[in-house]
């Protein structure tokens, strides 16, 4: 027979399972920290969605958010917080130019902010992907609008942006004139038909040529244990 009583329910906290303890995972992954910024926190998709999404394991994914965190507690960052990054790393350099690059490749949505989801994904293509994912991700470091063309101008800027880093202390240290002509004989090599612009198609061909490119890109493995 019911004693008419109710029992209490129990309310329990909700269980976030890219918080959950990281079984076996025996190394340490070397995730860059960047500084929070205040604003509204990013909330990842199900961990299952972002293994599914990148080469990662779901410890793996799980190590990357929680370093991630640990300086980005709302898992975002900005354009001025990647700087301020920069300018840790290369104390001597013009680091504007080559740091709002890099953001503007890994911030997918073009919001103007990189979020957990972003970054992971950028790191698995960088670290795990194929060639071909790679190449993909290289090109858009020049062609970040996809206008599926890169023109002169646009590649000296991002030769000099990468100069710019080391600064004075840069070894050999490239004046002016010698920026130049190194742009334009790469420009020359991969503009297939002189046709004043490097598509994506010529970029990834001639890539797939070059063996010292492909050894630079493949070393890219070594970012991360296997």
């Amino acid at each position: 027979m019911s004693s008419g009583r109710r029992r209490a329910a129990i309310a329990l906290p909700p269980v976030n399972e890219f918080d959950q303890p990281l079984i076996g995972f025996d190394y340490k992954i070397d995730v860059p920290l960047l500084s929070p910024i205040h604003q509204h926190t990013f909330r990842p998709s199900s961990l299952q969605q972002v293994v599914d999404e990148t080469h990662f394991s779901k410890n793996e994914v799980r190590a990357i958010y929680r370093a991630f965190k640990e300086t980005s507690p709302n898992a975002v960052i900005n354009k001025v917080i990647l700087r301020e990054k920069f300018a840790e790393l290369f104390p001597h350099g013009d680091i504007e130019h080559y740091s709002d690059l890099l953001f503007d490749t890994f911030d997918n949505d073009g919001n103007g902010t990189i979020n957990f989801q972003e970054f992971v994904k950028a790191l698995s293509i960088l670290c795990r992907g194929t060639m071909d994912e790679k190449l993909d991700w290289l090109y858009k470091l020049y062609d970040p609008k996809d206008k599926g063309e890169v023109t002169w101008h646009r590649l000296y800027y991002v030769i000099t942006s990468m100069d710019d880093l080391m600064g004075r202390k840069a070894k050999p240290s490239y004046t002016r004139e010698q920026k130049h002509e190194r742009a334009s004989q790469v420009f020359q090599k991969f503009d297939v038909g002189n046709k004043g612009r490097i598509t994506k198609e010529d970029f990834i061909r001639i890539c797939k040529t070059d063996r010292t490119i492909l050894n630079s890109i493949s070393a890219l493995y070594t970012i991360l244990p296997g």
